[in-house]
């Protein structure tokens, strides 16, 4: 059975020394209801536990948004500047049509 403190957004805070005794059934639980778990020590979250499938998905996140930031940047400045085109001519510049 799981003691836990508290639960917020599928985030469980504990005891590391809680997560010691349940170690093998707690990853089970965080690989398959893919959530995390906060370790606490002395009350103070110390180290937190999720399934490589949730990291990969946010190592990706990171990656996409730290490689689009110079293009979204870009983007605005044309905006504020009236640089842009309409979806028609976007069509019409794009088109396969020779």
């Amino acid at each position: 059975m799981l003691i836990l403190m508290y639960i917020h957004n599928m985030t469980q805070v504990i005891p590391v020394t809680e997560a010691r005794r349940i170690l093998l059934s707690l990853v089970d639980e965080i690989n398959d209801a893919y959530t995390r778990v906060d370790l606490t020590k002395n009350g103070r979250v110390k180290a937190t536990l999720v399934s490589p499938d949730y990291l990969d998905s946010l190592e990706e996140t990171i990656y996409s948004l730290k490689n689009s930031l110079r293009d979204i940047k870009f983007s605005e400045k044309e905006l504020k500047l009236g640089k842009l085109l309409t979806l028609e001519e976007v069509k019409k510049k794009y088109s396969n049509k020779g």
